[in-house]
């Protein structure tokens, strides 16, 4: 049950000193009293649905269908630019034989790759499943969405959407059965037979609502039971980039896929003379530092092997930065160059567009979104870079694509790149059979000049400890050269580079098994090849190399190990425990509160403030806050600003939740902290 935010009490006084030239504030607890054996209700408790509104869900019911939002016609996309002829067919789907169901428990490995992660897949819908059951609406109202032209708009209140904690995009389809009347304790329920399969045409993430299209509504109380359900087509996606994989492991077993998900210390290359010391490249980022430029020269100018390049750094380390760099030099080093540029989430993919801005035109970029992504959540500078087709998201005429020198995309989202045949096998296989129909007869020497080129040249993956393992191999099947024969004649293989960090959060999942929960950027670096090189970050003290350590495998990775966001008193922890010391602290102006009389003895510049005030909830699923917490950091934000420590500009109070953002915003306004 809910209760309602109550006002704070004072949480503070200032007391001018005499004896100093600036003033000191004196901290009083903001804390609540807690101690109190008065009976409370528990916020944590699930929410008590009545049996007459639960029943209703699983009666027989007559379907209504709704209208479906715009989406992208893949096969209309394809006839655009080549006929079914000149291109392999796709497979009908993934079987999941009896027989192979012992090797999906099993270790993973290139022999059991489909089975192990068929298997894990279907335990993550399962629990995607009973998370949808716990996020379903009883008895809630909706509201005919006001000022919208379109027809059959109504707007619906979710809770838990601005945390993120149910997943809801435009497209999805929701379940809903109206409620006829009040029923007493006992009674059987009536007049519910219809349910209305609603589409979301809109999300407004930040106020918790979405927009839904139902058709044939007939009004009339206006109170709805809800059911949210997993949407196939985002498992879809995940099946069939394993299962490709499965097939590329299976067929060409020392092919290309393998070295990229299964290297060997054979697939390395041997470096037998230490460097020169300097780069080969000019920098466009003058900021970079030593070993983000031995990054980046390496992999434009260096040859580690057919195998991933991994970029390793904790928070703060510059990651994004050196894969920006990167893809310029990229496109610099070789004007055919046609790069991926993937991560995660679409708030990282926005973020590596954002970088790109200022040095690419809207005809060499393009932002590419599902059409199941809200504009709202799309920052407004990224539209010019983005392809919108009659109010929706979709990709650019095939011409235009093939122009394009740097494509941004989701994980997930690039399966639009694998839907719309332009993967660099597709392509490959298309031309070679194009000209075979033009030419026949035509024999390959082997000359790379007769040969058509990959057109993905490189897939860049940033925050790559965030992506699951089957999500990575959506963007790896776009990038991939054809398998075999196809293979012989075929020129420079694609290069692949992924930044990221796997002691950070990793892989968001609703089943938290651990083996979901590996990426492959992580599994990558606990194979003999990353792990037991000399110059491991597990190895110890930052090594560096030596000729004594010659011969060796050139390394296929970089540790980036300075540090500009953190004082060095707080980089030391995670430095020790998680990165072997290895991390060097580079932040500058960190000496700000060193005179803080908040300390009072405690070993600056960490200090943990104990919270015992209760958490609070806005409504039954959804809308976390806590006001003694959000009393506690206005408390110590106006300390540093009565000590003319820190300016209002240079202090930041965050939090995961929406409701205590929501509550922090009313509290600094309150007092006055808000230029």
């Amino acid at each position: 049950m809910s209760k309602s935010p109550v006002e704070p009490g004072p949480t503070e006084s200032i007391e001018a000193s005499t004896d100093e030239h600036r003033p000191h504030t004196k901290l009083t607890s903001p804390l609540p009293d807690v101690t109190s054996s008065k009976r409370t209700f528990d916020v944590y408790a699930r929410p008590f649905v009545p049996y007459q509104f639960k029943s209703i869900n699983d009666l027989p019911a007559l379907n209504y269908p709704s209208e479906g939002v715009t989406w992208i016609e893949f096969a209309d996309y394809v006839r655009t630019f080549a006929g079914s002829a000149f291109l392999p067919k796709v497979s009908s789907g993934v079987k999941f034989e009896d027989a192979a169901a012992k090797l999906a428990r099993s270790e993973l490995c290139a022999e059991n790759y489909r089975y192990y992660f068929t298997d894990l897949l279907a335990r993550e819908v399962d629990a995607a499943r009973d998370n949808c059951l716990e996020h379903a609406l009883y008895n809630v109202p909706l509201q005919r969405a006001r000022n919208d032209p379109r027809p059959s708009m109504y707007w619906l209140d979710v809770p838990g959407l601005t945390e993120s904690t149910l997943q809801i995009e435009v497209g999805d389809h929701v379940a809903l059965r109206q409620l006829y009347g009040q029923y007493a304790p006992n009674a059987a329920p009536h007049g519910t037979t219809i349910q209305y399969d609603a589409v979301v045409w809109g999300v407004q993430r930040s106020q918790g609502r979405v927009t839904l299209r139902i058709d044939n509504l007939f009004w009339q109380f206006g109170l709805f039971n809800v059911s949210f359900s997993v949407q196939p087509f985002r498992i879809k996606a995940l099946h069939t980039a394993v299962s490709r994989s499965h097939t590329c492991l299976s067929d060409d077993s020392d092919g290309w896929l393998r070295s990229m998900m299964f290297p060997r210390p054979a697939d390395g290359v041997m470096q037998r003379a230490l460097g020169n010391g300097r780069f080969d490249i000019k920098a466009i980022d003058p900021l970079l530092n030593y070993e983000q430029l031995k990054a980046v020269d390496t992999v434009v100018h260096s040859d580690w092997g057919t195998v991933p390049y991994l970029i390793s750094g904790p928070p703060g380390t510059g990651k994004t930065k050196t894969l920006i760099e990167l893809a310029l030099q990229l496109l610099r080093t070789d004007s055919d160059s046609h790069l991926i540029l993937c991560a995660p989430s679409d708030p990282a993919s926005d973020t590596l567009t954002s970088r790109l801005l200022p040095h690419l035109k809207p005809r060499e970029l393009l932002r590419l979104h599902s059409p199941s992504r809200s504009f709202a959540e799309v920052p407004d500078s990224l539209l010019p870079y983005s392809c919108i087709d009659n109010g929706t998201f979709s990709l650019p005429s095939f011409a235009e694509l093939m122009r394009l020198k740097i494509v941004v995309v989701t994980c997930r989202d690039a399966d639009i790149l694998s839907s719309a045949r332009v993967s660099n096998r597709d392509l490959f296989h298309l031309e070679r059979s194009m000209i075979a129909a033009l030419h026949p007869g035509k024999k390959y020497s082997g000359k790379k000049n007769e040969v058509p080129k990959l057109h993905w040249t490189a897939l860049l993956l940033d925050e790559a400890a965030q992506a699951t393992e089957p999500e990575a191999q959506i963007p790896l099947n776009v990038v991939a050269p054809p398998l075999r024969e196809d293979n012989r004649h075929a020129t420079t293989s694609p290069l692949v580079v992924m930044a990221g960090d796997q002691h950070q959060l990793g892989p968001r999942t609703s089943s938290k098994i651990p083996a979901l929960q590996l990426s492959l950027f992580e599994r990558l670096f606990q194979r003999p090849l990353y792990r037991d090189h000399p110059l491991a970050r597990s190895s110890g003290t930052q090594p560096r190399l030596t000729a004594s350590m010659l011969p060796t495998i050139r390394p296929p990775f970089t540790n980036l190990i300075r540090n500009y966001r953190s004082h060095a008193a707080i980089l030391a922890i995670p430095s020790k425990l998680f990165y072997n010391d290895t991390l060097e602290p580079e932040a500058s102006n960190t000496d700000s509160l060193l005179s803080w009389s908040g300390w009072q003895g405690a070993r600056w510049p960490v200090l943990f403030a104990t919270n015992t005030a209760p958490d609070e909830i806005e409504r039954d699923g959804g809308g976390w806050y806590n006001i003694g917490e959000a009393n506690m950091a206005i408390t110590y934000a106006k300390s540093f600003l009565a000590e003319l420590l820190l300016s209002q500009r240079e202090i930041c109070i965050m939090s995961p939740f929406a409701a205590q953002v929501k509550l922090l915003r009313r509290l600094a306004r309150e007092a006055k902290l808000w230029d």
